[in-house]
Parts: C-alpha cells; sequence; structure tokens
C-alpha cells in the first residue's frame, strides 16, 4: 500500500478551529473531546510523517504504531513537558470520570507517574499551547 500524503492529515485546522471555540463557554464533555482529538490527531500526523519516511510499524498496512513510540520520540527530540502534558490529560479524558481526578499513567516512559488533573478551559488552553509546539516540530519531522 502506498503512503498518503502527509498533508491530508495535518492538524493546522482543527488546532485553529478549536482556539477559534476558547471564545465560546465550553462544557466539561466537549472540552474532554477536543483534548481527545488534539492528542490523536498529532498521533495521527507523526504516524503519516513516519510511513512517508519509509517507517513500518505493525499491522496488515504497517501503519499501527504504538502511543509509547510517538511519546518517547517526542520526550527524546526535546518535547517532553509538552507530550507529557498532553498525554496525561489525554489519559484523563479518556479512561477516568470524575474530575479533578488522580491519573496513573501506565506506559513508558511515564509509567507509574501520577498526576492530580483539573479539566476545564485553562487546561484547553494550555493544551493547545503545547499541541502547537509539537506541531511545529512535526512540520520539520
Amino acid at each position: 500500500m502506498q503512503p498518503s500524503n502527509a498533508n491530508k492529515l495535518k492538524p493546522h485546522k482543527l488546532l485553529n478551529y478549536f482556539e477559534s471555540l476558547l471564545s465560546n463557554s465550553l462544557d466539561e464533555v466537549f472540552i474532554r473531546r477536543i483534548i481527545s482529538a488534539v492528542y490523536f490527531s498529532l498521533f495521527n500526523y507523526w504516524s503519516i510523517k513516519n510511513i512517508c519516511k519509509g517507517n513500518k510499524a505493525k499491522g496488515n498496512n504497517n501503519d499501527s504504531f504504538p502511543h509509547t513510540q510517538f511519546i518517547q520520540d517526542l520526550a527524546s527530540s526535546g518535547l517532553d513537558p509538552q507530550i507529557y502534558f498532553l498525554y496525561v490529560y489525554r489519559v484523563a479524558v479518556d479512561h477516568y470520570t470524575l474530575n479533578p481526578t488522580k491519573v496513573t499513567l501506565t506506559s513508558h516512559p511515564y509509567k507509574g507517574r501520577t498526576q492530580n488533573v483539573k479539566i476545564d478551559e485553562n487546561i484547553l488552553r494550555k493544551i493547545l499551547e503545547s499541541a502547537k509546539d509539537v506541531l511545529s516540530f512535526l512540520d520539520n519531522y
């Protein structure tokens, strides 16, 4: 299977759209879905960049990259604070119900780390800032 053009999965417009929503009052469900979408849009963009470079992953089409590889790659590229922040909040919104809550990470390189989190519009702003840093790196990846 021929890899897609990486530009097809660029999350720039999505991040800009989410930023434009910050002037509205957003409920928790909406904030949770945005945080998850931000994380996975960056993950998919990173994945397609790897495929276009000729890197292979698991799956029938060699396109199933593990999240730990994504996290480790960005952390080792100088984006440890940004990817940790994105990762811990992605886990919080997709795997924990209460808000605020305490999140314990189960994957490397952060396995066993625990953090108290509160999901709100201020966190969403910080998520989008971290995502822009990651995106800037991935554009040149």
